[in-house]
């Protein structure tokens, strides 16, 4: 006998009723548009099933419960898949790496979540077939009546749940600072390190392997508590966001901050002064007459003429101290022969005419004197200056 047809004629609890009383073993198969799920009878009762057969929704319930081990874990899924027909679950019983007595909880827990997510499909197709095996048959057996109304009490609360929570790609953050010190459960301790801001309800649901009406119930209640937030009203989000708006100043090359101020440096030691350095002035021609004669007068020049005198000072708390300058040397001269006289010395007629008493022919003694470069012009002429005022 096939029995198959659309959910539009027949409704699934109907289905499940008839399938009960009439006590029959096999797979029932509905199909709509993306999805496939599936459910086990063995003589009239629910012994598994799947809402997706492309997802190992069982397994996953199971690993969600922390019972099972990595290693057993590996070795079941290699068993699955080297031998046809056998599970995961299965594979993780027949090795004894799940405690039997929770492995039943959990499996039947799987059976009514797997009803409930069916009964939400509002259109498909449903085909039974006979005698097909439950590949994760544990021995877990649930009544159809019972699992059916469980199913029904889950549909009519989950308007409020959908409310809270109002679609499966909502994205919840954890509430920086609750209203009042929480208390949680383990599960809800469990569901709640699976929240980072980024997961979405149906992701969480997939990772806690709980069943989406466990998961997602709890997952409202935190939120109607204050534990949690939606995507809407996501606190850490908006610290991020705006940790976000202040690294674009960050991005900038900060402005170096000013130096600190430092203590005055101490005045350098004063330089010991070794010697003075001598600058070449020109002569300066400021003699007195003191009534001396000629050869000292001229003795008294030619030592004016070679003795320099020192110019470079520095003024230092108002005295005056000759200081060695940063100077470059000049270059020496080069050596010459003393200079002979261009006329030979003869007595001067100015001053014979003085001696004489006649009067002093001053423009010839001026063109001497201007003749003969050996004469130290100024000296003579003061001279003949101050006889004359005799």
């Amino acid at each position: 006998m096939r029995l198959e047809g659309s959910l539009d004629a027949f409704s699934l609890p109907d289905i499940f009723a008839l399938l009960s009383m009439t006590k029959k073993t096999g797979g029932l198969h509905l199909r709509r548009a993306g999805a496939h799920g599936v459910v086990w009878f063995t003589t009239g009762a629910l012994t598994g099933g799947a809402s997706d057969v492309g997802r190992q929704a069982f397994a996953r319930r199971v690993v969600g419960s922390g019972l099972v081990a990595d290693a057993a874990l590996a070795d079941a899924v290699d068993r699955s898949l080297a031998e046809d027909g056998l599970g995961v679950v299965r594979a993780l019983q027949q090795a004894g790496a799940v405690e039997e007595g929770a492995l039943h909880d959990i499996g039947g827990e799987h059976v009514v979540d797997t009803v409930f997510d069916l009964l939400r499909w509002p259109e498909g197709d449903f085909a039974f077939v006979v005698d097909e095996p439950n590949p994760d048959d544990v021995g877990i057996s649930r009544q159809v009546d019972d699992v059916v109304a469980e199913a029904r009490r889950r549909l009519d609360q989950w308007g409020k749940v959908a409310t809270t929570l109002p679609s499966p790609q909502s994205v919840l953050s954890i509430v920086t600072s609750p209203a009042a010190d929480p208390v949680l459960s383990r599960d809800e301790w469990t569901l709640l390190a699976l929240v980072d801001g980024r997961r979405t309800v149906a992701a969480i649901v997939a990772l806690a392997g709980r069943g989406e009406f466990t998961v997602a119930s709890s997952l409202a209640d935190l939120v109607e508590r204050g534990l949690l937030r939606t995507a809407e009203g996501d606190e850490t989000g908006s610290l991020t966001r705006k940790h976000e708006l202040l690294a674009r100043l960050e991005g900038v090359a900060p402005v170096a901050p000013p130096e600190p101020a430092t203590a005055p440096a101490a005045p350098a030691a004063p330089v010991a002064v070794e010697d003075p350095v001598i600058v070449e002035d020109p002569v300066v021609e400021d003699i007195v007459m003191d009534g001396s004669d000629d050869d000292d007068d001229d003795e008294e020049d030619e030592e004016d003429d070679d003795e320099p005198v020192a110019a470079v000072r520095s003024i230092a708390g108002g005295s005056t101290t000759a200081r060695r300058a940063e100077i470059t040397p000049k270059r020496p001269e080069p050596f010459l022969p003393p200079r002979q006289p261009e006329h030979p010395e003869e007595p001067m007629p100015a001053v014979a005419a003085v001696a004489g008493g006649a009067p002093a022919p001053t423009a010839a003694a001026a063109s001497y004197i201007e003749r003969d470069p050996s004469v130290n012009k100024s000296l003579l002429l003061r001279l003949i200056a101050g006889v004359r005022g005799l």
